[in-house]
């Protein structure tokens, strides 16, 4: 397929010698490239050995220093976003400065997008919380643009370890902020890359889209088992979260449905909703537009999960 810098490479040909200026321009047109790929970079090394009698020693020493200090970025296939966004959601590059992390991995850094996975961010906001190894552990940062993400699935007799690779762009829809799951600094990806993993991992945006377990994502993190227990139970219940709280447990807490019969008006509290929990204190991380919790049978509407 053409590109403007093959189609300037063979402009620059037609005079049988390439000038420095039509150097610096093929140069710069690379570097205006989303992403220097190794294709990009094996166009250009093509014409450094395929036309090298057509170089100066200055245009030749320009190309060779090019290519021997810029990297190249890998660029994979991305999952499929949500059906509702398919025509307005675009992949972009993450924008200049952006890293995994930002001071750390903090419960406060989650937020979720214009997606039903409430039940997913809460599981990331609780495990950022108590075991943030957890999160720091399961990525693998490449150093082409591409991440290694570490996921766990129930085998017998133990979790099997599965590696999904993605690439660092993001499903955007207006400017450079992701659609989906991000952190509260916009430079900042782990939130990002762990949710566009877990998507590739499923088949897509919509197969995690529509309503999940927070504890299926604690055990797919951690490799170890979760446990749920419903308020029906009381006392239990609450000595259980105090447990937890006391043993440093990631927790999440699940609400009932609509047609419950639990009416949550002028509560600040949401229907099918999961959050991740700071006892005494609590910090949901799900939006109050998007719903994103499944309901367990109804004993166990209403639940809390801890990694054991």
């Amino acid at each position: 397929m053409p590109t403007k810098i093959g189609d300037r490479i063979a402009t620059a040909l037609q005079n049988n010698r390439i000038s420095q200026k039509e150097m610096t321009e093929i140069i710069n047109l690379a570097k205006a490239e989303p992403k220097f790929t190794p294709a990009v970079k094996a166009e250009l090394a093509s014409l450094l050995s395929s036309h090298g009698d057509k170089f100066t020693s200055s245009t030749k020493a320009s190309l060779e220093r090019f290519l021997s200090t810029t990297s190249t970025v890998t660029d994979l296939a991305d999952p499929t976003v949500l059906s509702k966004h398919s025509t307005s959601v675009s992949w972009t590059p993450v924008q200049p400065g952006g890293s995994l992390y930002v001071d750390g991995i903090n419960y406060d850094d989650v937020i979720q997008g214009s997606i039903a996975n409430c039940y997913m961010v809460s599981a990331f906001s609780s495990l950022a919380l108590q075991n943030p190894d957890a999160i720091k552990n399961a990525i693998k940062d490449n150093g082409d643009g591409t991440y290694d993400v570490r996921f766990f699935e129930r085998g017998y007799p133990s979790y099997r370890p599965v590696t999904v690779k993605v690439d660092g762009d993001l499903p955007t829809e207006f400017g450079t902020t992701s659609k989906y799951g991000k952190a509260r600094d916009s430079k900042e990806q782990w939130i990002s890359v762990l949710e566009k993993a877990y998507a590739q991992w499923k088949g897509g945006y919509e197969a995690i889209g529509n309503g999940g377990y927070p504890g299926e994502v604690m055990q797919a993190l951690t490799g170890r088992s979760t446990t749920y227990s419903s308020n029906a139970y009381g006392d239990s219940t609450f000595s259980r979260i105090q447990r937890g709280t006391e043993g440093g447990k990631p927790m999440t807490a699940v609400t009932y449905g609509k047609d419950s019969g639990v009416d949550y008006n002028g509560t600040g509290v949401y229907a099918w909703h999961a959050s991740a929990r700071r006892w005494k204190t609590a910090r949901s991380t799900c939006s109050s537009a998007t719903r994103g919790a499944r309901r367990r049978p109804a004993t166990t509407a209403r639940t809390t999960a801890s990694s054991s």
